[in-house]
């Protein structure tokens, strides 16, 4: 038998926020295909698979049709659970060694912060996007590990797309982020995210996106620490900071549930 735990993660309640599995490994990961079934049979968007290691943890993240290198929601749920369980103490960090990247995660008062990599971002052409979409697009980029991110003129627009996953596959935007800048005072963006490539029509709150979304808007609005909001229907908040070329994200969780299964 092996344990996974369910938790929501950018949020302080239940069923808020975006939910991932997390499952705690012992001597060596499963094997892929068995991966990707536990992520089917759990129906979430993300699993985050956790090896110990002398002095880290090796992490893998699934999504129900192939691995992915980054997943924010689902890092933060793995500390969330290792701390929990009293497997690393609040004093100490964890590091975990996804396929690409270094992570270090901290417990704080405010919640957990997560030192993840800035993303490059390449400006390109923002014809074909506006007039398909029926949005005002200001900008467009190409984004590191696949992603598109669109800059939208009205935080109004993104919060009225209804997206279909046919067209945005059309348009090259499968792995796509959506933002604008928020009227609201209590936070500085707004964004949403959609990943039909990877069958997650909207994913409601997704962590490596900010990697992105915080090196743009920081020189955009002249500030290194930014609040976000991802207004998906389940919605999700975060505190961006920038600093010694990594973008530092804070964010909280709460678990769900436990189950075992029979492997």
């Amino acid at each position: 038998m092996a344990t996974i735990y369910q938790v929501d993660a950018f949020t302080d309640e239940l069923f808020k926020g975006n939910p991932a599995g997390v499952m705690l490994l012992e001597n060596e990961f499963l094997e892929e295909k068995l991966m990707l079934n536990i992520v089917k049979e759990m129906n979430v968007s993300e699993v985050a698979f956790v090896l110990p290691k002398e002095n880290h943890f090796a992490i893998r993240f699934f999504t129900p049709k192939a691995e992915v290198p980054l997943c924010g929601h689902a890092t933060l749920s793995a500390a969330h659970i290792l701390y929990e369980l009293g497997q690393v103490s609040k004093q100490e960090s964890i590091i975990f060694q996804a396929p690409k990247d270094l992570l270090e995660i901290s417990f704080t008062a405010e919640g957990y912060q997560m030192k993840f990599p800035e993303y490059s971002l390449d400006k390109i052409a923002i014809t074909n996007y506006a007039k398909a979409l029926h949005l005002q697009v200001n900008k467009a980029f190409e984004v590191t590990n696949d992603w598109t991110m669109l800059v939208l003129e009205s935080e109004e627009e993104l919060a009225n797309f209804k997206p279909d996953a046919r067209l945005l596959q059309s348009l090259g935007l499968g792995q796509s982020i959506f933002t604008a800048k928020s009227t609201s005072e209590e936070r500085d963006i707004v964004c949403r995210c959609f990943v039909p490539n990877l069958n997650i029509l909207e994913d409601p709150v997704t962590g490596s996106a900010h990697c992105a979304l915080g090196v743009y808007w920081a020189e955009v609005l002249g500030k290194t620490a930014l609040k976000s909001e991802q207004i998906s229907e389940r919605k999700g908040q975060l505190k961006l900071e920038l600093k010694n070329d990594s973008v530092y994200i804070l964010g909280q969780a709460k678990t769900v549930f436990k189950a075992e299964f029979y492997l």
